[in-house]
């Protein structure tokens, strides 16, 4: 695929380069948290257990230092990770390796192949594993900060529109089913029927544009590449399969073109309401790796292209700043909790198969959150570049709009950071109701949290940049 080693290499070293006073470094490792067969996989309504792994999940880290200041990118191979788990971790990162925790931003990939790290609808997590996930954040991190060595960073932005459609779609009246709560109230539906002629139009937009922030060496190969696209989870591998899904398999693609000792990172962009199948044609055939792989594949190329673009400094400003954002959670009424529990009991099993059930089950649990959490974001520099985060998974219009907000020149809006918050849908989303909105573990926070976390990431970009 695309160019050889020794030709990647060479494009990279013959990028623009941009030389100013002060001096970077970088470094950039990796660690396993593959599953023993047997877990837990999260990512369906119902729980899987492992009986293969397919690629290896990893936790990668990112490192850079500028004079007195570090700062770390990390990815995890997990569909998503709470605070108590990364908080934990950061405070670990910090502690071992001199970076202030506003400069630590920590986002799961979004793989539905990966082991629960919370309770994910009917997949328990197992407090080792969990345990864990924090020991190979902090593992990784520290050996990427050991191996800084001398480093330029740029980034870019490309696009690569093929790869994403917005997965609500408006229907015709009448032909949405009534939702988990027997409510026909929907105007919206997610994964419609393929080819279906009650499809009318998406729901809303997309964000094609694939950015990168990347860090090379002296001899001009990557140490690191840090990227970021708005698409959920390609999936269409087995369900007893745990994989990294097509964030892993670009990974590899990438490092393979590198050579050395590169690591590539892939944040999950703001895709909840995005994913990579066009429901107004035929859908992709069998459950093997094929999607994944081509995906992955797709993505690489236009990697490959936008990096060659970068125009490399050995110098760049690094800042961090996090901010906590109050928000209300939507629970059930008594009589709503007194209906789920005649359905499913006050302690339910986790094997339910019918949605009415299952949702009732997530009504128990949801019952017995806080009225309010307190959620993180974050805004993070490197050079010309910004990073804002989000702490769930975010609606695609959150991110286009902190791209929109943002001062600088290449922004990467990063969702299911630092937390794990569930579903963030627009206020406008949750009057057209389908099943991000419907209430559940994965789908709790207040309808307004969108706006609130947005002006919140915008808020700390402003403070860094």
């Amino acid at each position: 695929m695309g160019l050889s080693r020794r030709a990647f290499a060479a494009a990279l070293t013959a990028a623009p380069y941009v030389r100013a006073a002060g001096a970077l470094r970088a470094g950039a490792a990796t660690a396993n948290i593959s599953p023993a067969l047997g877990a837990s996989l999260a990512g369906f309504m119902t729980d899987r257990a492992a009986a293969e792994v397919h690629d290896e999940l990893l936790v990668r880290c990112a490192a850079l230092e500028s004079g007195s200041t570090r700062l770390l990118l990390a990815t995890i191979d997990s569909c998503m990770v709470p605070r108590t788990v990364l908080d934990r971790a950061r405070a670990r990162i910090a502690r071992e390796n001199s970076v202030e925790p506003a400069c630590i931003l920590m986002s799961s990939t979004h793989s539905h192949s990966a082991p629960p790290a919370m309770h994910l609808f009917q997949s328990l997590p197992d407090d080792k594993y969990a345990g864990l996930l924090e020991q190979r954040l902090g593992d990784a991190a520290r050996m990427a900060f050991r191996r800084l060595r001398p480093a330029r960073v740029g980034a870019a932005a490309g696009r690569e529109p093929a790869l994403v459609f917005n997965r609500r779609y408006f229907m015709r009246e009448g032909s949405i089913p009534a939702d988990p709560f027997g409510r026909t109230t929907d105007k919206v539906q997610m994964n419609p029927p393929a080819q279906s002629a009650n499809i009318l139009r998406p729901a809303g937009p997309v964000d094609p544009e694939h950015a990168l922030i990347a860090a090379v060496g002296e001899d001009g190969r990557p140490i690191w590449v840090y990227g970021n696209y708005a698409l959920h989870y390609a999936g269409f591998n087995p369900p007893d399969h745990a994989s990294a899904d097509y964030f892993g398999a670009w990974a590899r693609r990438l490092e393979r073109e590198a050579g050395g000792e590169c690591a590539a990172l892939l944040s999950n962009g703001c895709s909840a309401n995005v994913n990579g199948i066009d429901f107004t044609r035929a859908m992709p055939a069998g459950r093997d790796y094929t999607v994944i792989e081509r995906t992955a594949a797709a993505l690489a190329a236009e990697s490959l292209r936008v990096l060659k673009a970068i125009r490399f400094s050995d110098a760049a400003a690094l800042g961090g700043a996090m901010e906590e954002v109050e928000l209300s959670t939507r629970r059930p009424s008594a009589d709503e909790l007194a209906e789920a529990v005649k359905l499913v009991g006050a302690s339910p099993a986790n094997n339910h198969r019918e949605r009415r059930l299952i949702y009732a089950r997530e009504t128990v649990f949801v019952a017995k959150f806080p009225a309010a959490v307190r959620a993180p974001v974050q805004g993070l520099r490197i050079g010309d570049a910004g990073i804002g985060a989000f702490p769930g998974e975010t609606f695609v219009e959150l991110g286009l709009h902190v791209k929109k907000a943002s001062g600088f020149r290449t922004t990467l809006a990063v969702s299911i950071a630092n937390d794990a918050c569930g579903y963030i849908p627009t206020a406008e989303a949750f009057e057209a109701g389908g099943y991000e909105t419907w209430r559940a573990k994965t789908s709790y926070l207040e309808t307004r949290a969108a706006e609130k976390l947005t002006s919140g990431v915008v808020r700390a970009l402003a403070r860094v940049g």
